[in-house]
């Protein structure tokens, strides 16, 4: 660990408002922010305030950052961290990771050299590190707490998540579920001293729940995927974890070793968060072979649902429908398309899709819609309560599925990315907002709105765009100049709202002039 500048000090304290606090801003999921000095009639007026540039460059960025009285606390891949000033960008202390010698040069260990920022809790920072670890960090001067291994790097498992905070506990996931090696889990430490709590299997083994939706006497769930690389939700009143995995294994497009649904890939989990124990599931695609991952966020909100509040979580999937459920009990309420889709006729009512005819991958190559990367991945969503609108960088593209791959076919029909407003009562698009430029260059930024009825997004070009959470009319924009993977969040200092985003190689943070 190297200290570079003043330890931490008192910054003024602030309200909770104006902190950012997890990877969502909250454990909902809805990345919406009360904060309103930036508006939809001002935002025009917003300027670069302060830049901050990493000093080690990353495979990529994909971090958000977190904000609490006034320090902003970044993680830089998995192996650098800094807390700056969050006013000037002025470094107060920094973290460099030091892989332990067995891991070092491990080929696993280099492909996963990302996350997505920390968690936070008291005096504690936690974060998803290259060799497939989690440590935590004081927050006050950088210093390492504690180490513990989620699993082997070098077996192809990675941990890139932002992890969560739940009571007095860290929960992190693994990725790797496409390399045809991992069974996928979720865990469960303790924040003072890292013990592990619980742990839960993704692919159920033999005597488990759901390991009857893999084949009898096979193999395959050893290896079965339905990795956790995202970060889930949590909702405190009923005292239960959503968390959704990616798709099976161990081949990705060809099913034939692994009839059946092949539980609990491609679902949400709702799990009690005191045991790690299975509440309820949903599967999104069962018997996945298109590698439609269900690794997006899980967003709860509340609302009235044909005359009475329902507790919900409403999910745009990658499989290109937008899904809302009762989180309470898992009960399927809507399913609707938000992008092009040609796999499925429609979603029962029973919660299962009805699958087209030839849209399984075939060894002359069967076209389909969406193509691998989905009518959205995992980049975050965010959601409106002032709007009742749910804010998704989506893509409209199709392409060929082979049993050993896929490949896409621009000139039949090109890519088309944008962001798309959707109501949640209807699942039906309010508005879009086409993104300019390459569009075969598959978008990975997400959203964040405010009070303000602003919603912030960035393009794979490195545009940081501000929209009318109304009506989507482009509103403002700024060129940073690098590749943003990331989702803007804002915070306040001293009265004053800021808007960060991370690209590949430095945060940006605007102000109003």
């Amino acid at each position: 660990m190297r200290l570079l500048g003043l330890l931490l000090m008192s910054l003024g304290a602030q309200t909770p408002d104006g902190n950012w606090l997890s990877h969502d801003r909250d454990t909902t999921g809805q990345r919406y922010s009360p904060l309103d000095q930036i508006r939809a009639s001002n935002v025009e007026g917003l300027a670069a305030a302060w830049a901050f540039q990493t000093p080690r460059l990353p495979t990529r960025s994909e971090t958000t950052p977190l904000v609490r009285d006034g320090i902003l606390y970044l993680t830089v891949g998995g192996e650098e961290a800094h807390a700056l000033d969050a006013r000037t960008g002025r470094v107060i202390w920094s973290f460099e990771y030091a892989v332990p010698p067995a891991a070092a040069g491990g080929k696993a260990m280099r492909r996963t050299n990302w996350n997505r920022g920390f968690a936070l809790e008291g005096n504690r920072l936690f974060m998803a590190t290259s060799d497939c670890a989690l440590i935590a960090l004081d927050a006050r001067n950088g210093s390492l707490l504690w180490r513990v291994r989620l699993a082997d790097p070098e077996q192809s498992y990675g941990a890139t998540a932002a992890p969560l905070v739940v009571k007095d506990m860290v929960i992190l996931g693994v990725r790797g579920g496409d390399t045809g090696t991992v069974r996928g889990f979720l865990d469960a430490y303790d924040v003072a001293t890292g013990k592990r709590r619980w742990r839960f299997n993704t692919v159920p083994g033999p005597g488990e729940k759901g390991h009857e939706t893999w084949p009898a006497g096979g193999q395959a769930w050893k290896a079965g995927g339905a990795a956790t690389w995202t970060t889930g939700t949590y909702d405190a009143a009923l005292g239960l974890v959503y968390w959704t995995t990616g798709n099976p294994g161990p081949k990705d497009y060809d099913g034939s070793d692994r009839a059946g649904d092949n539980l609990y890939s491609c679902s949400v989990l709702a799990l009690r968060a005191e045991t790690g124990e299975l509440a309820w599931h949903y599967q999104f695609t069962p018997h996945d072979v298109n590698d439609w991952d269900a690794n997006e966020t899980p967003v709860l909100l509340d609302m009235e649902w044909n005359g009475r509040p329902r507790k919900l979580l409403a999910q745009a999937n990658r499989n290109a429908f937008f899904y809302v459920l009762d989180r309470v009990t898992g009960e399927f309420l809507l399913g609707e398309p938000f992008a092009k889709q040609t796999w499925a006729k429609r979603i029962l009512p029973n919660g299962r899709p009805e699958r087209n005819p030839d849209t399984a991958p075939t060894v002359k190559g069967n076209y389909v819609c969406p193509d691998v990367h989905g009518g959205t991945n995992w980049q975050s969503p965010s959601y409106s309560p002032r709007t009742g609108l749910f804010y998704v960088v989506a893509r409209d593209a199709c392409g060929y599925f082979y049993p050993t791959g896929f490949s896409n076919d621009a000139e039949r029909a090109a890519p088309k990315q944008s962001v798309k407003a959707i109501d949640v009562r209807t699942g039906k698009v309010r508005w879009e907002y086409a993104f300019l430029g390459n569009q075969e260059l598959v978008s990975h930024a997400g959203t964040m709105t405010t009070a303000g009825d602003v919603t912030f997004v960035a393009g794979r070009d490195g545009q940081l765009i501000a929209l009318d959470a109304r009506s989507g009319r482009a509103l403002w924009h700024f060129n940073t100049g690098g590749t943003i993977r990331a989702a803007p969040m804002t915070y306040a200092v001293d009265g004053k709202q800021y808007v960060s985003i991370c690209t590949k190689t430095a945060v940006f943070t605007f102000a109003l002039r």
